[in-house]
């Protein structure tokens, strides 16, 4: 079975942490950020999505990645965003499985 490569990334340690430990439990490669990465950092490790724990600084040029809002709040669904393991789950199967 393939392990898929996500990144995790943010300026709160423990949402990081806590949504790394969800990342891992679906038998993921999983990197941790916190802070913004630059693009050498992202592509460097090579993830098939990104996970963007909210809030996250402006000045990110995500959207050239596959991406998963996180956010301990509910969001408008017009984001792929998910605020529950669960939720994040489903996100991560149909973006990995394209």
């Amino acid at each position: 079975m393939k392990k898929h490569r996500i990144m995790v990334i943010g300026s709160n340690v423990t949402t990081v942490q806590r949504v790394s430990s969800y990342c891992l439990k679906q038998s993921s490669e999983v990197l941790p950020y916190y802070g913004i990465p630059s693009n050498e950092e992202i592509t460097l490790f090579a993830p098939e999505v990104l996970v963007l724990c909210l809030p996250i600084a402006n000045d990110f040029c995500y959207q050239i990645y596959p991406y998963i809002l996180w956010s301990e709040q509910f969001m408008d669904k017009g984001f792929p965003s998910a605020t529950t393991p669960t939720e994040l789950y489903a996100r991560l199967q149909e973006v990995l499985q394209t």
